[in-house]
């Protein structure tokens, strides 16, 4: 009896990390033969068709009586490269009570099975003689590219005489939210994973937060995606176990969980959660025996099950496009305290309907370097979406730390548009004029808030429809109301933009603006040539009853101008001069 640590992450990684994934008495060759003495041996990684077309469905997914079952319990953590890659999510998985021989481990990314690892794991010899104990495999993901996916791990166990398998899904989190270094309950996110091995069952893991935040109890919800059905429960921790598990019996459907760790700091319907993958759950119908009678019904079986497949298609699309987390750059001025409050629960709220808001206020002080400037030219290459808010113009100066992000994230918006590989939207607040939104952001399509909240949400998912239990708006919307109470417009006017301008298309203004300058020089170097080359007589005119050659005092508009007596230094006197 030992166990075993294998790390997901160490199938997605450069060779450079090869001589930290194992421990030292297992030895990693492609010749799974063994020397004298030899406990363990490992294959590298492999990918490509071989490793994609391998199939567990049919093997079953219990051994046989009287043999205990090998499961493997999946751990998040940070795994930190230092300062000049900084960090990414990585993975613990552990198997405990290993009387098997053989170990072959598939990682695939859900929708995309091109993205495929496997490895094989050989054992030899017997818990009596050869306790191993912590054996691992430790390597992390080399970048964060991978986090906010989903995948599925899928293991097959062989011993002497039997075969099954296991599948576990999960989405793999983003390492901002899982790091020991974080203080605030509200922006830690449990790490949970299912197994999906048995149909009429599935398993639901909770990686429990770290004790000091004194959590106990995680609500839990199972959402059936076509019914609209919800199960909410509450499962209990109070031996402060690192893993918790609760057994589902589902139907029909497609199915997913959230889960919300329970705090007093939090909202009754507890703290930010996270979500799993779609699970679609098929139940084993009888045959249907279609008996074609004549030619005539061959038309419309071929319609129907053309029309089902684009269905099933349309269906996998919207799901794919669900379960992934958009990355979101919220841009605003903080001309008011109580706009910038409005704006970091709006990112809150957007965190919680499963999309990765990135603000100022909250991801700078967690940021590796703390540079607000490298913060910022980061988070706009890696967002998808570009949100512009309208901010109120005030006498007022908020009083944060971080200022003149917007200028910045409006000039790396000037620079990247013509790109079009981003989306671009605008946020109207009813406390700002529809005039204070930057004029980079007039043309972009805008929202109102709150009353169109729930319509962002589903244009930043591309979704016409999803749903998101457990959470509320209420704190977004009473910002707001609290900020139009707060927040007072400046009395001074600014320059109306005109609905002709448009500053995300510099090329075409510059072309007119030169195209002018042209013609204004070319009229100018006219007129000076024909100056020059052509003599012209110059007459004045004077109306003599404007001039006043008596010295009449006559009140007039026509301004007068008195001789002034020059300074006694200014006068030229002879007894002065050095003769």
């Amino acid at each position: 009896m030992y166990k075993a640590f294998l790390l997901l992450s160490c199938l997605i990684v450069r060779d450079a990390f090869a001589s930290l994934c194992f421990p030292d008495y297992c030895r990693n060759t492609t010749n799974l033969i063994p020397e004298p003495g030899e406990r363990c041996l490992l294959e590298p990684v492999q990918r490509g068709a071989e490793c994609m077309e391998m199939r567990f469905e049919n093997l079953g997914h219990l051994p046989p009586t009287g043999e205990p079952l090998a499961q493997v319990s999946l751990v998040a953590y940070v795994h930190d490269f230092g300062n000049l890659k900084g960090k990414a999510t990585a993975f613990n998985s552990s198997i405990s009570d290993i009387n098997f021989n053989r170990l072959t481990m598939r990682y695939q990314t859900l929708g995309d099975e091109k993205t495929s690892a496997c490895r094989n794991v050989r054992f030899y010899g017997n818990a009596s003689n050869l306790p191993l104990q912590d054996f691992f495999v430790s390597c992390p993901f080399y970048n964060s590219s991978f986090e906010n996916s989903p995948y599925r791990l899928e293991y097959l166990v062989s011993g002497p005489n039997y075969e099954y398998s296991r599948k576990l899904v999960f989405i793999v989190p983003n390492h901002i939210f899982i790091d020991n270094a974080i203080k605030d309950i509200t922006r830690f996110t449990p790490f949970i994973y299912v197994d999906v091995s048995d149909a009429s069952t599935l398993t639901l893991y909770i990686q429990t937060l770290p004790k000091r935040f004194n959590v106990s109890a995680y609500k839990v919800w199972m959402i059936n995606n076509d019914t609209n059905s919800t199960k909410d429960i509450i499962l209990e921790n109070p031996n402060g176990e690192k893993l918790i598990h609760h057994n589902f019996t589902v139907h029909d459907g497609v199915l997913f969980f959230k889960v919300a760790a329970l705090h007093p700091t939090c909202h009754a319907n507890g703290c930010i959660n996270s979500t799993s993958p779609f699970i679609s759950i098929k139940q084993a119908s009888h045959r249907l025996l279609i008996m074609i009678i004549s030619v005539i019904w061959i038309p419309p079986v071929m319609f129907y099950a053309l029309y089902h497949a684009y269905k099933l298609y349309k269906k996998k699309e919207i799901l794919k496009r669900a379960e992934r987390k958009p990355m979101c750059l919220l841009v605003y001025t903080p001309s008011h305290m109580a706009h910038v409050n409005a704006m970091v629960d709006l990112a809150r709220y957007l965190r919680c309907c499963n999309i990765n808001a990135m603000i100022d206020t909250l991801d700078i002080p967690e940021s590796t370097n703390k540079d607000p400037v490298l913060w910022c030219n980061e988070a706009f290459q890696a967002a998808e979406v570009i949100i512009i808010a309208t901010s109120p113009r005030t006498d007022e100066i908020a009083p944060v730390i971080y200022r003149n992000m917007d200028s910045q994230a409006l000039r790396l918006l000037k620079e990247n548009y013509p790109l079009r590989n981003k989306r671009y939207f605008a946020l109207q607040f009813p406390y700002c004029k529809s005039e204070d939104i930057p004029k980079e952001a007039r043309q972009f399509k805008r929202f109102s808030m709150p009353e169109e909240l729930e319509k962002l949400v589903r244009t930043i998912h591309e979704v016409e429809y999803i749903r998101f239990f457990g959470v509320s708006d209420k704190d977004f919307v009473d910002s707001v109301k609290l900020a139009k109470i707060q927040v007072v417009p400046t009395k001074k006017s600014f320059r109306k933009i005109e609905n002709n301008e448009d500053l995300l298309l510099p090329d075409l203004q510059e072309k007119t603006i030169s195209f002018e300058l042209l013609q204004l020089k070319e009229v100018e170097s006219k007129s000076n040539d024909t100056t020059n080359n052509k003599s012209a007589s110059k007459t004045f005119k004077t109306n003599i009853e404007e001039l006043n050659l008596l010295g009449e005092n006559v009140e007039s508009e026509t301004e007068t101008f008195g001789f002034n007596q020059p300074a006694k230094n200014s006068e030229f006197r002879i007894d002065s001069l050095n003769l």
